[in-house]
């Protein structure tokens, strides 16, 4: 790359971003399992699921905010939690075999709030094309994705039916529902934190829009005829 010396006579030619693709992304996964499940002689079960877990990689591809800090540094420098690094997940399950052909049953799930990267929201560093660089924070540069979103959690229950109509004609009725208590799941934050010492306004505050929650409340019905 040549720079103009009539037309830029300082030190740093006048360029915004070189974008090149190379093969030095690194990522890290580590977790433990553990299960817990009793099931009953007349058709009802219960299963427990935990899983504690830690995703660290280099860089998050199709992640917006997400450039590095330092471009000569790409590699070490950028080592953090990955977007996806979820540390607790515990999912309750079961179905409970009622009289009369009736189910009853669902999953609930809670887990650790899903993380974000923090940037200064300006160019620090020149490249024009990019605001991704980090924060100064006590002498040093905030790691990456190190914000930190809120809980997810989500109670989706079922009841169901099955009704004889005949010999070889039966009805399946059923009625579900997901996310039933309309829990407000935000995986969209502010990362803004900007250039001073402490956090500026609107830092950490969710974000509008579809794509930054998980969706609301939602039921349906359904009727199957098996024969």
């Amino acid at each position: 790359f040549r720079s103009d010396p009539a037309r830029n006579a300082g030190p740093t030619p006048p360029y915004a971003v070189i974008q090149s693709d190379v093969n030095d992304g690194v990522a890290y996964y580590d977790a433990l399992d553990a299960n817990l499940s009793h099931r009953s002689a007349h058709g009802s079960s219960v299963l427990a699921s935990y899983t504690w877990s830690h995703a660290i990689d280099t860089v998050d591809p199709d992640v917006p905010s997400q450039n590095p800090n330092d471009p000569r540094n790409a590699v070490e420098a950028e080592r953090g939690n990955a977007t996806y690094d979820q540390r607790n997940r515990l999912v309750l399950s079961g179905v409970y075999a009622a009289p009369w052909g009736i189910t009853a049953g669902g999953i609930a799930s809670l887990s650790s709030g899903l993380p974000y990267n923090v940037v200064t929201g300006v160019t620090n560093s020149g490249d024009t094309g990019a605001t991704t660089d980090r924060p100064v924070v006590n002498g040093a540069v905030l790691g990456r994705n190190t914000g930190r979103g809120t809980a997810i959690y989500s109670v989706d229950p079922f009841i169901g039916k099955r009704i004889t109509l005949t010999e070889w004609v039966h009805a399946n009725l059923r009625a579900e529902a997901f996310n039933v208590l309309n829990h407000r799941n935000t995986v969209g934050f502010s990362g803004t934190w900007g250039n001073g010492a402490t956090p500026g306004n609107g830092f950490g505050a969710p974000l509008a829009g579809v794509t930054n929650q998980l969706p609301a409340r939602e039921m349906q019905f359904s009727a199957q005829i098996e024969f």
